[in-house]
């Protein structure tokens, strides 16, 4: 399925700046290209299976290369009657597909940017994000309560209240990996009557409500060091605190073009923009990252009183 809001902004202003550049382009800024390629989800024309390949391409003197979109405004320029299925797919399935293949790369928007992404791209670019499925050993819905239950997240609280700490983000992040952080889910609907215990399973019923976002100078993630931070968002709307694998929350917000994350976005409200995400996501990833806690994004709790 095609998240139509995703743009790949970031991406594209690096690939303009590289174009106009070209070899006086700084290496900062192929590395920079290189980590957005990484926690990018690409559409291409076609389809993409374990057994076989459908994919329409551009056929060169040289050999085939296979055409991706940033968005469906670019795929709709070549497919403009959308006669052809769109598919995302993330880097991640590119690279494979380079990789088992005899194609010579691919060509990012073929209307407009016509930017070629050769082999030997595809081969410096590794350490790919980590997948988003609950692990065997998940937490389980009364875990995952208890897990609330014993929330203290106060040295956190203190270490980002320092103003000494500021720009610190690898002591920042090592205080986030001893912590348990929360993310909140808006709703207009009254999900109590769905709770056991205090806490709603998404399992069969899909996603409800929306995650809260913070759009002030751009579209943020927002997590949370306490249900208390949380009583402080004004809204109108019933509020479910959910516990967030902060990784995974990362991750997400990286493949959706959004511009980073706010932590207590009412109070401290300390802001991690994208760049610092992209340069400390390996960090994340080794010390922030419990999959256990992957099973949390199905679940939601009723706020306390």
């Amino acid at each position: 399925m095609v998240r139509p809001t995703i743009r790949h902004e970031n991406l594209r202003k690096l690939i303009n700046e590289i174009d106009t550049l070209e070899e006086n382009a700084p290496i900062e800024t192929f590395e920079m290209f290189r980590n957005e390629l990484k926690h990018s989800t690409l559409i291409t024309a076609g389809d993409i299976k374990s057994d076989t390949l459908n994919l329409f391409t551009v056929k060169t003197d040289k050999g085939d290369f296979g055409m991706i979109f940033t968005d469906m405004d670019e795929f709709g320029k070549v497919f403009p009657n959308f006669e052809v299925e769109a598919h995302e797919y993330p880097f991640a399935v590119y690279k494979h597909l380079i990789e088992s293949s005899d194609l010579l790369g691919f060509v990012i928007n073929f209307k407009s940017e016509q930017f070629v992404l050769v082999r030997e791209i595809f081969e410096h670019i590794n350490d790919l994000p980590m997948n988003s499925f609950p692990s065997d050993n998940a937490y389980s819905s009364d875990d995952l309560k208890r897990i609330r239950k014993s929330i203290d997240n106060t040295n956190l609280e203190e270490f980002i209240r320092n103003p000494t700490n500021a720009y610190d983000y690898e002591g920042l992040f090592e205080s986030i990996s001893n912590s348990t952080m929360l993310t909140l889910r808006l709703s207009n609907e009254d999900y109590a009557s769905m709770a056991e215990d205090g806490i709603i399973s998404m399992r069969e019923s899909g996603p409800l409500g929306f995650l809260y976002k913070d759009e002030m100078g751009g579209n943020f993630a927002v997590a949370f060091t306490s249900e208390d931070k949380i009583r402080s968002v004004e809204t109108t709307l019933n509020k479910y605190p959910q516990i967030v694998n902060f990784t995974e929350m990362v991750t997400f917000l990286l493949n959706s073009d959004m511009d980073g994350v706010i932590i207590n976005p009412t109070e401290e409200r300390i802001m991690i923009s994208r760049d610092v995400l992209m340069e400390y996501y390996g960090f994340l990833e080794d010390n922030c990252s419990d999959e256990r806690l992957n099973s949390a994004i199905y679940h939601m709790f009723l706020m306390e009183e």
